[in-house]
């Protein structure tokens, strides 16, 4: 006999027994106790082997079991269970008062259920042989929490003393490899948790503390996010505490109040700051945000043109900052509209903010664009506006007469009919583009006769930034560029594609200081063979596919009518040389495939491609790629030679090669390395658009007239030798360690200058079932940024902080 003792059949158990009312409560009306054993003595009911206290939604196993009718008080002893309302609970030992709604636990551990209604989490604790794991299991764990004693306030939220949180992240249930202990908490299900002096704990080691925060337990939901830091050689250690901010179902603002600390040298920032980042989305189709950092900047002004001087009486910088707008809409019917916009308060902002100062010294400008365009099926139609920040130099943005003029595009008309079927074998394409350079302030560049603004350079005679035009320097200028082309497509015999094309280009100049016109046209000829021979290896599952794709490519451009040499503002000016080109083009392309799933697999590659120069009676570049996969190694490599570079030493224009080994499977080892060999106006930069070969390379100066092994602006020493090296590991218990490693060689041959570029030793610890992952790096680069390092701890849910 189970012992089934409806308690108290005749002593009526739901009229004499003045039981809560509340649903909310652990145990409610009409509450039955069952177990191999069941006996009641006095006002008190008591059951051992499988007892089982049961009220509507609320189920309490154990051991052993007694309930206080009159004190309305359960204690439950040995393998205890407890479900109530979406909360599943573990314990040794478990008290419930339903007087105060409190609980007390002897090595409890507590879970809030989610995707699972209460009423099956009730008939499945009911179930004798119902496990702990099965009951973790069923439907996902919002959070967990282990406490001496919590208390169910009258908002469905649990008060803990103390308290251990986790959040749920798909880890096994059991796991506490990281977890928030506070000396008390609230937790609100769907809403928030809020802890009063917690700390942060991974592996039980003590990482963070905070006299008190509140964290969201569901998106977008306000609040505390984790504390973010970062260190670096440029500012030094730099904290935010970032606060996220709901405005409603398609608003959200996040403000992150903050301080970095600076570091020696002139670059980099110190002080107060506050980053504010707006993110809407109101309607389909329509999104964006609004990203601003304002720094009160604690470190001395500079001279805008060298940013080591410091400016005379120099005060602090004062307030400084930087922004971006994002924005995306469709207007319907095709009409699209969109902005991308950066700006700077001052030039230096962008090197005190970026570390990687190398890269700084090539990225001249910062561009801001807007644009409205309308796409259709067969057409495309656009008005844009682009600004471009020089970043170069230290001077504001707004209120500075003698910072250098930057031509910006006010505005560019463009409208574009892609290649579209005529009659028979021709098709069709066009395109017309309306577009304005000008500074903003003005209509000269004022460069000077030389054409070139560089304030650090002495200006021969006078004529740079003098207000007046001269001769050599650029205007403010208008152009209307149409450019339509017709291709016909011939078959012949089912091997070979004969395609000519003939294309015209005119191009209407407006020079808006000399009220000069001018027109250059010119008419482009064209000619492609080319064929695909394929062979199948093998068959089903495991059969390859080779093919051989050879071309012939010809192209001319007989002759350039109206102003043969335009002063050069984009890649349309440069496009064609004055006296036209004839040039050609031999490509043959291999290729082997083979089946993957429902798709394919490249397994080779090789290109092999040389251009011809008939009317310089050149031969042009010859290019090579090689791609090949065997197995877990992946290799590529890549060459350029010109012969006809003056200097011997760079007719190899570019040579690269790299290697990828997955040495072990499911990256438990990887091994990476790369060369590079690269010239600054190889074929890839320097070849403008409609010539199939570039211009020959300008000869390049001797070390001694002028320039030095260090002078990294100047041209001719942009020549550069790159080895990449890379290694990395992750272990199957979590375990990752990587280490990268950049040398270089500057302009080899005469200067050879060798100097480790950077060395990266990245540590992490990411559990399989990515609740946590902690990461560790340090990396040592040049001046001005010596050392760099950091160490990240991301908790799913929680978010990230550390930097």
């Amino acid at each position: 006999m189970s012992g089934l003792v409806l308690l108290t059949l005749a002593l009526t158990l739901s009229g004499q027994l003045d039981l809560p009312t509340s649903t909310d409560s652990v145990i409610g009306e009409q509450a039955v106790l069952t177990g191999d054993k069941a006996v009641v003595e006095g006002r008190i009911g008591r059951a051992s082997g499988h007892a089982l206290l049961r009220s509507g939604s609320s189920v309490l196993r154990a051991d052993e079991l007694t309930y206080d009718f009159d004190k309305r008080v359960a204690v439950a002893s040995g393998n205890v269970l407890l479900v109530s309302n979406g909360l599943a609970g573990f314990a040794d030992r478990l008290t419930v008062d339903l007087s105060t709604r409190q609980v007390e636990a002897e090595g409890g551990t507590f879970f809030q259920k989610e995707g699972v209604t209460p009423q099956a989490l009730v008939d499945l604790a009911g179930r004798e042989d119902a496990t702990a794991r099965e009951l973790t299991q069923t439907g996902t764990n919002a959070f967990s929490f282990t406490a001496r004693r919590f208390r169910l306030l009258e908002d469905n939220a649990y008060q803990v003393e103390p308290a251990s949180f986790t959040a749920s992240c798909g880890c096994d249930v059991f796991d506490r490899s990281w977890r928030i202990t506070a000396s008390s908490a609230k937790l609100t299900p769907g809403e928030r948790a809020t802890f009063t002096s917690p700390t942060l704990r991974v592996f039980d080691v003590p990482v963070f503390w905070v006299p008190w925060i509140s964290l969201p337990l569901r998106n977008r939901q306000s609040g505390l996010l984790m504390p973010e830091w970062t260190a670096s050689g440029v500012s030094g250690f730099q904290v935010d505490l970032p606060l996220f901010l709901t405005l409603g179902r398609s608003y959200d603002l996040t403000l992150s109040p903050g301080y970095a600390f600076g570091s020696g040298g002139a670059f980099g920032v110190k002080g107060p700051r506050l980053a504010a980042e707006f993110r809407y989305a109101p309607a389909p189709g329509v999104d964006g945000r609004v990203w601003l950092r304002l720094y009160q900047d604690l470190k001395l002004e500079r001279e805008p043109l060298d940013p080591n001087v410091l400016a005379p009486d120099a005060g602090q910088r004062g307030l400084r900052g930087w922004g971006i707008f994002e924005h995306r809409q469709e207007l319907g019917h095709g009409l699209h509209a969109r902005a991308d916009v950066t700006l700077y308060s001052d030039g230096f902002l962008f090197a005190d903010t970026t570390t990687a100062s190398n890269f700084l010294r090539s990225y001249y400008y910062v561009p801001s664009t807007a644009t409205l365009y309308h796409r259709g099926e067969d057409h495309y139609a656009g008005l844009a506006l682009a600004y471009r920040q020089d970043v170069r130099w230290g001077y504001p943005l707004i209120g500075d007469a003698s910072r250098p003029p930057v031509f910006q595009e006010l505005p560019t008309l463009r409208y574009a009919i892609p290649t579209v079927p005529l009659f028979g074998p021709l098709t069709g394409s066009v395109q017309v583009e309306l577009s304005r350079l000008s500074p903003l302030r003005g209509l000269l560049g004022d460069e000077g006769t030389d054409g070139v603004f560089w304030p650090l350079l002495a200006d021969a005679d006078g004529t740079q930034g003098n207000g007046r035009f001269d001769l050599g320097e650029r205007q403010a200028r208008s152009r209307l560029d149409i450019l339509p082309r017709v291709n016909a497509t011939f078959d012949m015999g089912g091997v070979l594609r004969f395609t000519p094309y003939l294309a015209v280009r005119e191009s209407l100049y407006l020079y808006e200081v000399t009220r000069e016109t001018h027109n250059r046209a010119y008419g482009m000829v064209g000619l492609l063979l080319d064929s695909e021979l394929s062979r199948v290896f093998g068959t089903g599952a495991s059969a390859i596919r080779h093919s051989i794709m050879p071309s012939v490519e010809l192209r001319a451009v007989p002759r350039v009518f109206g102003e043969r040499a335009p002063s050069v503002y984009d890649e349309v000016d440069a496009a064609v040389p004055e006296n036209g080109f004839f040039q050609g083009q031999v490509a043959l392309r291999q290729k082997l495939l083979m089946r993957s799933g429902t798709g394919t697999r490249e397994l080779g590659r090789l290109d092999v491609v040389q251009g011809v120069d008939f009317l310089e009676r050149r031969m042009g570049e010859t290019s090579g790629r090689l791609l090949t996969v065997i197995g877990p190694v992946t290799a590529t490599a890549t060459a350029r030679l010109d012969l006809f570079t003056p200097n011997v030493e760079e007719r190899l224009t570019q040579l690269s090669a790299s290697v990828g080994w997955s040495v072990l499977r499911n990256g438990l080892l990887d091994v990476n390395a790369g060369y590079e060999r690269t010239l600054g106006s190889s074929e890839q930069v320097r070849r403008p658009i409609d010539m199939l070969l570039p211009p020959p390379l300008p000869a390049t100066a001797p070390v001694g007239d002028g320039g030095s092994c260090s002078d990294t602006n100047n041209p001719a020493l942009q020549q550069v030798d790159r080895v990449l090296f890379g290694a990395g590991t992750r272990l199957p218990f979590g375990l990752g360690v990587r280490y990268d490693a950049e040398v270089f060689r500057r302009a080899p041959g005469r200067c050879d200058v060798v100097q480790v570029n950077s060395q990266t030793l990245t540590l992490s610890y990411t559990p399989q079932c990515n609740c946590f992952q902690i990461q560790a790096y340090g990396r040592l680069v040049p001046a001005p940024v010596y050392f760099q390092q950091g160490l990240f701890v991301t908790i799913a849910n929680l978010g990230t902080f550390g930097g």
